[in-house]
């Protein structure tokens, strides 16, 4: 899976004039469109400099960032050099481009800061283009709500957003990035309920992410916990972790029972922070509309239709990369030992050409990910290995947590 995490650039400084905005309406913008993909990232066009983009609304990430190629070819240049660090433990040469407009339906952000670092890297796992990241500063003057169900996004003036009957506040704690970290439980099999204080991170593709140090504080996971290691990509470079599966975990009133989890395994970046428990990430966050009101310290949840479906996992073995510019062609880059897909001699470098004879070029890579996801089921995977002829092989899922 793709980890998009906080981004911070370390060598930023105040604009000037200062940061302004203006409303094509009455201090919102209602219902901006939205894709969700790669288990609920959210993507909305925007423009840089009136140059169209798509672009992640992640709160995990701080400021506003754009990829170096989009920055090219929207004549930002690089700006002045700066370090950013990603979710990987590897630093990231950055830029920092000054005073520019960043647009949206419905709003237009003037005079804003924008770091510019490599981001088409990620494009291949999340099967989707990626060319900028709308981060906290968005989160720090407005309230944005998520209607993951109805694929749009909204973002008020503090004063003109109402919440509904429907939506439960949640105090949250605010940080001088702008992160919001709220109270969780997640209760593993075996052992004791954990508490903490997570980060809560649409920008991270899962249900939960549990740092190193807290999971060494608390000796998790517990003894004979089913375990599968997953790595990882990120705007730092690789990631690595163990996934498993939770009891349950639980923010506010609300709790997803049986979610697959992560244990980070990294010794350095932001997955072996100490100062919070881990994050909680899109997977729990598309269940609800959520209403981050960073003004205000708090978020908003109100359970969609998803809020009780069961939390599925991969049941192939097969990890996929879609490669642009159309994101329809699908490479194995890895065969989970002992999954269905080794059991099918499926092999990494094969091309997934088509599913029970429907080509896959008129499929997604969410598509796919969440057909591999339905327990028990039986397909026919048409593969071409090394330019030779198409071979179709069967698959008959089973579950690797």
């Amino acid at each position: 899976m793709a980890c998009l995490s906080a981004t911070s650039a370390w060598a930023q400084a105040p604009a000037a004039p200062a940061p302004s905005y203006q409303f094509s309406s009455d201090g919102s913008s209602v219902c901006i469109p939205a894709e969700v993909v790669a288990d609920g990232l959210v993507f909305v066009r925007a423009s840089v400099n009136h140059h169209p983009g798509w672009f992640i609304l992640d709160n995990g990430t701080q400021g506003f960032t754009v990829d170096r190629e989009y920055a090219q070819q929207a004549s930002l240049g690089n700006g002045e050099s700066a370090q950013a660090r990603g979710g990987g433990a590897n630093a990231i040469q950055a830029g920092i481009v000054r005073d520019v407009e960043i647009g949206m339906k419905g709003l237009v952000l003037t005079h804003r800061n924008v770091v510019v670092i490599p981001l088409k890297s990620l494009e291949p796992a999340v099967g989707h283009a990626v060319d900028g990241i709308l981060g906290s500063r968005l989160f720090d003057d407005f309230i944005v709500a998520i209607d993951y169900a109805g694929r749009c996004v909204s973002v008020y003036r503090p004063d003109r957003f109402q919440p509904s009957a429907q939506e439960r506040a949640i105090p949250v704690e605010v940080d001088r990035h702008g992160f919001q970290y709220v109270e969780a439980t997640i209760a593993l099999p075996g052992g004791q309920p954990v508490r903490g204080r997570f980060l809560i991170d649409g920008g991270a593709n899962d249900y939960a992410d549990i740092f190193k140090p807290f999971s060494d504080a608390h000796q998790l996971p517990p003894a004979g916990m089913k375990l599968l290691d997953e790595p990882g990509t990120s705007t730092g470079g690789k990631t690595q972790s163990r996934d498993g599966r939770a009891e349950r975990i639980e923010v506010g009133p609300y709790s997803v029972r049986n979610p697959p989890v992560t244990f980070a395994q990294d010794v350095e970046g932001l997955m072996a922070a100490s100062d919070y428990a881990g994050s909680i990430g899109a997977q729990f966050l598309e269940r609800f509309t959520v209403v981050f009101d960073s003004p205000g310290k708090r978020i908003f949840l109100a359970p969609n239709r998803s809020y009780t479906d069961p939390a599925e996992y991969d049941e192939s073995g097969l990890r996929l990369h879609a490669e642009a510019p159309e994101f329809h062609r699908f490479v194995v880059t890895r065969v989970v030992p002992g999954s269905a897909a080794a059991e099918a001699g499926i092999a990494p470098g094969d091309i997934i050409e088509s599913i029970d004879g429907r080509a896959t070029k008129d499929l997604t890579l969410t598509e796919i990910r969440r057909m591999f996801r339905q327990p028990g089921a039986r397909y026919r995977i048409g593969i071409v290995r090394a330019n030779g002829p198409l071979r179709i092989v069967p698959l008959q899922l089973r579950p690797l947590l």
